[in-house]
């Protein structure tokens, strides 16, 4: 039997044994940013629905869709120094003069999570879980500000905005695992923290995504 024919079979043998579906509705915010450099947080936000299965009063799975906002800052970047005419500047010494340059750069993905949550029964309905799984997402736009870039001309050298995706070096696909935790009040609203943590370079340079969000997260039974 193939490892896909295996999986297959389980997922199967999960199907069989549901007790309850329920669709269940999300929004969260935070703040989102890169790691392997130097970069800064910015505001991030994520809306969106899965669907849970639950298997037993403690497991349970969600696949699930969300659109999701990240992105972030790159400041005070040193550069060259250009003047109007597009030549470098020198200073009294003959050495280049430098000047900083600063980026925010906004991201928007289509992420589809499969997330396996653990259900800890306090006083009933009150529970605390747990959740773990992987994501894939595709980046479907953001833009990019530029402030500071002395190499343009005109109202470019003060700032400009661009696609960031149209960027070289920004590549379009993401991966990576969700954890997290939080709180269900009452079997319909829950409410928690949740981390994102990318796997996969989002650009040429190897920076990975991450972000921290609240989440709120309303279940409707089926």
């Amino acid at each position: 039997m193939t490892v896909r024919s295996l999986l297959l079979c389980c997922l199967a043998a999960s199907a069989l044994s549901v007790s309850a579906q329920k669709i269940v509705l999300h929004a969260g915010g935070g703040w989102a940013s890169h790691y392997g450099g130097s970069s800064k947080l910015v505001g991030a936000f994520n809306i969106g629905c899965g669907m849970e299965w639950e298997l037993n009063q403690h497991w349970a799975i969600e696949p699930g869709i969300l659109y999701s906002a990240k992105g972030w800052k790159d400041h005070d970047q040193t550069i060259t120094l250009y003047d109007d005419q597009g030549q470098p500047v020198l200073d009294n010494d003959g050495n280049l003069r430098t000047a900083k340059m600063g980026m925010v750069n906004k991201t928007n993905y289509i992420v589809i999570p499969l997330l396996v949550h653990y259900y800890i029964p306090l006083s009933l309905p009150h529970y605390v879980y747990l959740s773990a799984g992987p994501y894939v997402a595709y980046g479907i736009g953001g833009k990019s500000r530029t402030s500071g870039d002395t190499s343009q001309t005109g109202a470019a050298r003060f700032f400009y905005d661009k696609r960031t995706f149209s960027r070289e070096g920004m590549h379009h696909f993401d991966t990576g695992i969700s954890i997290g935790m939080g709180y269900e009040f009452n079997q319909l609203i829950n409410a928690g923290i949740q981390g994102d943590i990318g796997l996969a370079n989002v650009t040429a340079s190897g920076r990975k995504n991450y972000s921290i969000m609240l989440t709120l997260g309303y279940r409707i039974a089926l």
